[in-house]
């Protein structure tokens, strides 16, 4: 926490110091702490109220299997089974399989093996929900942005 202290300006200010370098990065940015690494993974935000915690889930290349006994990624909440989805991971593009289970992927029930995009919300069961991040995927996406561009919001239309 010393070098945490030791980079930080007046109010206000948006330094940014590197914390922590390796597999996942960890930098100061004056008021907020950015976890990030370059590889695909799951974002979750705890297993209820009394979470304080983020956790980041990487997603390795092959077969990651989910659930509430699963060996990879093992969760808890309501309506999860015991391996209640996989994803794969072949060369960077990444795979739900659901196994009969409840998910849904930004809002939308998933019946067969769909791929994910960057920045997708996941929902397992009938609480559980994961943001999916793909680091080299939003990097190729930004770098299609013209200049002064706006970032593309997931698909919405009005009434629906």
């Amino acid at each position: 926490m010393d070098a945490l202290n030791r980079n930080q300006g007046g109010p206000g200010c948006k330094t940014q110091a590197m914390v922590k370098k390796g597999p996942l990065d960890l930098i100061e940015t004056g008021k907020g702490l950015k976890v990030q690494t370059d590889k695909p993974h799951l974002v979750s935000l705890g297993s209820g109220r009394l979470s304080t915690a983020i956790t980041l889930l990487p997603l390795e290349e092959g077969k990651t299997v989910i659930g509430s006994a699963a060996r990879d990624i093992s969760l808890q909440g309501p309506g999860l089974a015991p391996e209640h989805c996989y994803i794969e991971n072949v060369r960077g593009t990444l795979t739900l399989h659901p196994c009969g289970n409840i998910c849904s992927i930004d809002g939308l029930p998933v019946r067969q093996p769909t791929r994910l995009t960057q920045g997708c919300m996941l929902c397992l069961g009938q609480s559980t929900f994961l943001r999916f991040n793909h680091p080299a995927e939003a990097k190729w996406m930004k770098s299609m942005i013209p200049a002064g561009g706006r970032a593309p919001g997931p698909p919405y239309s009005p009434g629906s």
